[in-house]
């Protein structure tokens, strides 16, 4: 008869239960260890704050000789792993933070109370017993089929508000990356509207940067204050209303890709000394200019500025050179 029974576990029965050889973590369907050493130290942090971790499968049986119940891990081992690697003194609390007294440490190293904080710990386990090997093998790949792991802008959403943080969601929710199909829906639901507003405020007040790292530290440096919030935002809506003068369909030319209309807003940045002389660039003149380079790019064998556009957006586009590539090569037509 299947049976399923929600119960709680303490990180120290958990891992006696290991050691007794009555856990079995890594199952014939299941990966072997995958986490890397930061992931492990976040993970233990977590449960040092004493905040929740997705529920754990067990699937239960009971020994015929003993009569002691015995476990195989359905889904969860990468985060049981963790928890008895750090246990057995295997890594550090990296990711921590700096100004605690646990910092860097390893779990022998920890102040007693704080030891039998995390071996009291209760993880949340999901026990099913009488379900055939197919069942449990079934059920694995229902758990793991459709996971998607957060991306870089969703943890930063998730881990609050900041100036710079509700000012490029601010930004983020706009309706133009709607309209001009620059993200599909299931981008925006994803915030890459978020994190490309936050390149694009980057990239006006600093000019281009090499990928996605300046990102983070701005969401760290301006939490408390960010006084370019007004100008910036003023500059990069007037230069979103020249694009949409150059080009009226621009949904349907490759300039609302986030990595054209990135370049072309730097463009537009560079060349008129940060907007200030925006108004005496015509957008009726320049926009066939931009059409004109994007039929070249399109034609059979490419040459000049086409041919070197093509070749510095079609790969490692958030890089340095490629991104200055593009912008140079736009400036010269708003310039002509």
């Amino acid at each position: 008869m299947n049976k399923r029974s929600s119960t709680t576990k303490d990180v120290g029965l958990l891992h006696q239960l290991y050691k007794n050889g009555q856990l079995t973590l890594a199952t014939e369907f299941q990966r072997d260890s995958v986490w890397p050493h930061k992931a492990k130290a976040y993970l233990i942090d977590t449960i040092i704050n004493d905040r929740p971790i997705p529920l754990l499968f067990f699937q239960r049986a009971t020994s015929a000789q003993t009569g002691q119940p015995s476990y195989n891990v359905i889904d969860g081992q990468q985060r049981l792993r963790a928890i008895f690697d750090f246990l057995d003194d295997r890594f550090r609390l990296s990711q921590s933070n700096k100004k605690t007294d646990y910092y860097n440490k390893r779990f022998s190293a920890l102040r007693s109370e704080l030891q039998n904080n995390i071996r009291n710990y209760d993880l949340v386990i999901e026990e099913l017993s009488g379900y055939s090997d197919d069942d449990i093998r079934d059920m694995f790949v229902r758990f793991n089929k459709y996971v998607v792991q957060l991306s870089p802008q969703e943890l930063r959403h998730a881990k609050g508000a900041g100036r710079f943080h509700d000012f490029v969601e601010k930004l983020g929710k706009d309706d133009f990356w709607r309209a001009y199909k620059v993200f599909s829906g299931g981008n925006l639901r994803r915030m890459k509207s978020v994190e490309f507003s936050a390149e694009l405020t980057i990239l006006l007040i600093e000019g281009p940067q090499d990928k996605k790292s300046s990102v983070d530290l701005y969401y760290g440096g301006y939490r408390d204050k960010f006084a370019e919030a007004n100008t910036t935002e003023a500059r990069l809506r007037n230069y979103l209303n020249w694009i949409v003068k150059a080009l009226p369909n621009l949904a349907s030319t490759r300039y609302r890709k986030p990595v054209d209309l990135y370049s072309l807003i730097g463009a537009l940045d560079h060349s008129t000394a940060g907007g200030n002389t925006l108004s005496r660039i015509s957008a009726a003149a320049v926009g066939p200019k931009l059409l004109e380079l994007e039929k070249n790019m399109k034609a059979r064998s490419p040459t000049g500025d086409a041919a070197r556009y093509l070749v510095a957006a079609s790969r490692q586009t958030d890089n340095i050179i490629p991104r200055t590539t593009r912008i140079e090569i736009l400036e010269k037509f708003l310039r002509s």
